[in-house]
């Protein structure tokens, strides 16, 4: 039974109001020091402020126009921990506690003794949360022979790691190429896998993290080539897909089920044309709407005016005090 907006809505109230995270860089007027931290934006505005995760120093000026002038990515987020990917570290922060764990390059170039992986930097990484054991984990993606993925499974507890088969190359991942953590597993957006005579899109791919397997989930049957503004997302742990420019409200569609059959059920539409009447829990999708849109953002001067279209740097979070890696 597919549930009404207003009862839907008054569920997500039941739960504190996220902020929104946003990953920025700052570089030193000398260029010999680079600065990450993160931002937060609230729906109160009573708490902004900025989060230190790593300050990197040089004894000679960073070039100009390099790479260490553009900021990393958030990766994932799952339980109250923000996973980010900058300049080949993995930081792993509970912004609530400012407990951060690193990832260094050295430990990712880890050679694992299998023939043919490479010993370059991952290429990708996913993040998420074991549900069975509570185990949390990072999904490491390396480029083998310029389109083959090889990955692995990092069990942040005991260090071990896993080599996960994921028959996806580098050229049928899509444009953002980050994973979505809900229901224990991780989700990717490949490009289009068209059936030749339906003209749908066929698959998301995934990997359940308790058991370390892959797996292909349908798409809900209105997916089809032509949508090219498609959103991949959780809400509240569920997983959830729209296309964002349908205007003004946009559908959320949520994974309901996968055994033993996948079942999508339209919650309800969002109206994102204010995101000062919006709930913090769709500001993401108001966030992917306004990056899809050639013609910028609409209307202007509006809650999230300082925060960047690319949704790679940002990520909404709730607080969880104990939660730790």
């Amino acid at each position: 039974m597919i549930e009404s907006t207003y009862l839907a809505k008054k569920r997500l109230v039941r739960h504190p109001n996220p902020k929104l995270l946003v990953l920025r860089l700052e570089m030193s007027s000398d260029r010999c020091s680079r600065t990450l931290f993160l931002e937060t934006y609230s729906k109160d505005h009573h708490d902004h402020i900025n989060i230190f995760i790593h300050s990197y120093t040089s004894p000679v000026p960073y070039p100009k126009y390099s790479t260490y002038d553009t900021v990393g990515q958030i990766m994932g987020y799952c339980n109250g921990i923000v996973c980010i990917y900058d300049l080949g570290y993995i930081y792993l922060i509970n912004p609530a506690t400012r407990k951060l764990r690193i990832l260094s390059p050295e430990f990712l170039r880890e050679y694992t003794g299998r023939t043919g992986w490479s010993n370059d930097l991952p290429i990708n990484v996913g993040f998420g949360r074991d549900m069975v054991t509570g185990t949390y984990k990072v999904i490491l993606m390396y480029l083998f022979d310029r389109n083959f993925v090889k990955t692995e499974a990092l069990n942040l507890k005991n260090g071990e790691r896993r080599y996960v088969y994921f028959p996806i190359s580098y050229g049928q991942l899509g444009n953002d190429k980050r994973s979505i953590f809900a229901n224990g597993s991780l989700y990717w957006l490949p490009k289009p896998d068209v059936d030749f005579y339906t003209n749908q899109l066929i698959k998301l791919a995934a990997i359940d993290l308790h058991t370390e397997t892959f797996r292909y989930v349908p798409l809900p049957s209105w997916y089809t080539k032509y949508c090219k503004s498609v959103y991949l997302w959780s809400l509240k742990d569920s997983l959830c897909v729209s296309d964002v420019l349908q205007n003004p409200s946009v559908d959320v569609w949520s994974l309901q089920q996968e055994e033993p059959s996948v079942k999508w059920e339209k919650m309800f539409s969002v109206n994102i044309l204010s995101t000062n009447c919006l709930d913090a829990n769709f500001w993401k999708l108001c966030l992917a709407a306004y990056y899809f849109r050639s013609t910028g953002r609409d209307p202007a001067n509006n809650t999230l005016d300082q925060v960047p279209d690319d949704h790679c740097t940002n990520v909404l979070y709730t607080e969880k005090l104990g939660s730790s890696v």
